[in-house]
């Protein structure tokens, strides 16, 4: 085998890693793609194709409603947030608002009782409209968070949520949702193969 001829055959061995890679790279590349496009339905010899996500749309936002809603109530997520939230501030200023911006008042207008009303029979009465506040603080949390669970259509706000977003913006979410593992699945692709394409030549230099 002439030089020539045997570093011809050598670039033709390296040729096919390369390809292989190449191809590997481009294919993940178009099935990402194909995710989202094409965006509205292209026919072709009789064929109908469109992107995975603006095909499923409708049933995507049925699903995910539903992943929502199972995640939320049997979870009893919104109860657990809910009872993190800490009223007391909230109920001291409003004791504090009630008591001396709208019941003072009305005790000063009694003749007998409005002169024994001073700051500190309304320090008393905030302490007790505090407290009494404060017991039954924790069960109405309990009650109001039972009623959110019961009542609040979460499945339908998001699946009405979902229906409303245009195809450019789901592929906008996803794509910053999952730009990493969209990289990797198309470094992937080409490092498939270029295994692929180097056994194919390792096979010929075998053979050879």
């Amino acid at each position: 085998m002439q030089l020539s001829d045997s570093v011809f055959f050598y670039l033709y061995l390296a040729l096919f890693p390369l390809l292989g890679a190449g191809l590997g790279w481009l294919t993940n590349r178009l099935a990402i793609q194909m995710l989202f496009r094409p965006r509205r339905p292209w026919t072709v010899f009789g064929l109908r194709f469109q992107g995975l996500i603006p095909r499923r749309k409708e049933e995507l936002a049925v699903r995910i409603g539903e992943i929502v809603e199972q995640e939320l109530l049997n979870k009893h997520l919104v109860r657990k947030e809910i009872s993190r939230i800490d009223l007391q501030p909230y109920l001291h200023d409003f004791a504090g608002r009630m008591v001396r911006e709208r019941l003072a008042p009305r005790l000063r207008a009694f003749p007998v009782v409005g002169g024994l009303v001073n700051d500190r029979l309304l320090d008393s009465l905030h302490r007790i409209a505090v407290e009494s506040l404060r017991s039954e603080t924790e069960p109405m949390l309990r009650k109001v968070s039972s009623e959110v669970e019961r009542h609040l259509a979460f499945r339908r706000i998001v699946e009405e949520r979902v229906r409303t977003f245009e195809v450019e913006q789901l592929e906008v979410l996803v794509r910053s949702l999952a730009r990493k593992e969209f990289q990797r699945i198309e470094w992937l692709g080409g490092l498939i193969g270029f295994g692929v394409g180097a056994v194919q030549s390792l096979l010929l230099l075998l053979a050879g």
